[in-house]
């Protein structure tokens, strides 16, 4: 698709833009695939009914725990396709648009629009090495012409650099921009644009457990993380205690949160450093809630 055919889109993307909320325990959901290994549409349909039903408040497609970059665009979007038509009327649907450059980005929206996702979640561009303004660039030009909501997305790690809290001010004002999920685990950067953009139509949410409190008490409106995926109650609970104002009790749970990551890590991560191993642990405690799906 040209990018002069997205431009189309523009007046209609930003109607009614900010009044769309985005806030609660967002789960980034794993795709399930078959024993040939390709991808279980039915699995995930299943697994996204008991998602919902245990509390969450949505669901996000084709992100970096669904292994977005092992699937196919068309993939992708026939996974956000399946569980938007199952369960979209009762949750808010996100579709993954991540990719290494621009109009790959564009194209993967185009997608997650076609497929009935909500809003679009974006990392900056990976792979080349690009200067930061490239790839602030970037993302003002998917804002400017994307048919669907953005969400950025901040995750160092796997893309290579970190988002500037300076550009996300900025962009809190661009009608067509209505968060943030921040996966860096710094709390400061977290704080800081928590902090500038208080006063803007703009949801910040946190994708580190350690994160939580702060951010909460700091006006973040909700949590994306990748164990939501086998502890649904747990987050849910979380953010009831945290809507409570009782502070104590998401103490507590968010001290269960981060036990249970450590636990992860101490027996499985540490001795096989992969991302099939998270695969592998959370398949083994979904079939221990009765799920049965395969992710490995």
């Amino acid at each position: 698709m040209e990018e002069s055919q997205l431009v189309l889109h523009k007046e209609v993307s930003f109607l009614n833009t900010k009044q769309k909320i985005l806030e609660g325990v967002i789960v980034p959901m794993v795709t399930p695939i078959t024993a040939a290994g390709d991808v279980d549409y039915e699995g995930a349909v299943e697994l996204a009914k008991w998602l919902v039903h245990n509390g969450m408040d949505g669901l996000f497609l084709a992100g970096t725990t669904g292994r977005f970059s092992h699937f196919t665009p068309l993939q992708n979007m026939k996974i956000c396709s399946a569980v938007a038509k199952a369960v979209g009327n009762q949750v808010t649907i996100y579709g993954g648009a991540c990719d290494s450059g621009l109009h790959r980005i564009l194209e993967n929206v185009r997608l997650m629009k076609e497929a009935g996702a909500d809003f679009v979640v974006t990392t900056a561009p990976y792979y080349l090495p690009y200067a930061m303004h490239e790839a602030e660039d970037v993302l003002r030009k998917v804002a400017d012409v994307s048919p669907l909501p953005v969400i950025y997305y901040n995750i160092p790690p796997f893309v290579g650099y970190g988002l500037r809290a300076e550009f996300l001010t900025e962009m809190a004002d661009h009608p067509n921009v209505v968060g943030y999920k921040d996966s860096a685990n710094d709390i400061v950067h977290h704080l800081d644009v928590l902090k500038f953009t208080k006063d803007k139509s703009f949801n910040v949410l946190s994708g580190k457990e350690k994160t939580f409190i702060e951010g909460f008490k700091a006006g973040s409106k909700g949590l994306v993380v990748a164990f939501a995926n086998v502890y649904p109650k747990l987050y849910a609970d979380l953010l009831q205690s945290v809507k409570q104002g009782n502070w104590s009790q998401a103490e507590i749970l968010q001290k269960k949160a981060i036990q249970n990551l450590e636990d992860y890590y101490i027996a499985a991560y540490n001795a096989r450093p992969v991302f099939s191993t998270m695969m592998i642990y959370m398949e083994d405690l979904l079939r221990n809630q009765g799920i049965q799906v395969k992710l490995s």
